[in-house]
């Protein structure tokens, strides 16, 4: 990263060690997935979970969900990693951007929550009356996440809107200037 303010760019492919961590994250959520997947469909295993108040579905969706956010919350170190390798530029504008991804992985991984816990989670909350407070949690989480998503966008705003202007304007006149040539 460069300190001066002639705009973001990008740079070079990123480390390796952060494309293989992001690339084991991948291959690790997949195999979780094919493994659950097959225990769904092992014989007997619905006659063995069958005395459970929540479905063996809602906890196998329960376990993945888990699983999908670990991997979620792991990476997203490494996404924010990604994002500031790949790009040179105004260093509050990288930051911001990188810590954007960051956060939007985190987003991400809050929604997947929400609806991946709801069918083993809410019944539970329900018996005991306070299954409001599930949806409530899950909101303020969000909500956090969201405002601070929104935060690190709106730092960003005036870089990029200084890159974008700069692009355009010399778009604009290298079109003009070609156009005058072919004349």
């Amino acid at each position: 990263m460069t300190d001066d303010n002639s705009g973001l760019q990008i740079v070079s492919a990123p480390e390796e060690s952060t494309v293989r961590t992001l690339v084991r994250a991948g291959l690790a959520l997949v195999g979780l997935l094919v493994v659950v997947g097959l225990l769904a469909v092992t014989p007997g295993i619905d006659r063995l979970l069958a005395g459970l108040t929540v479905s063996p579905w809602a906890l196998g969706l329960a376990v993945v969900t888990l699983l999908v956010v670990g991997a979620l919350l792991w990476v997203a170190p490494e996404v924010e990693r990604a994002v500031l390798e790949a790009l040179d530029g105004h260093d509050a504008a990288v930051e911001n951007a990188a810590a954007a991804a960051k956060l939007l992985v985190g987003f991400v991984a809050v929604t997947v929550a929400y609806r991946g816990f709801a069918p083993a989670v809410t019944p539970t909350f329900r018996a005991f009356d306070i299954a409001g407070l599930y949806h409530l949690g899950f909101l303020l989480v969000g909500l956090v996440v969201l405002a601070a998503f929104a935060r690190r966008l709106y730092r960003c705003w005036e870089p990029v809107t200084e890159v974008l202007t700069e692009y355009v304007v010399d778009a604009s006149g290298r079109e003009t200037e070609r156009v005058s040539a072919e004349q």
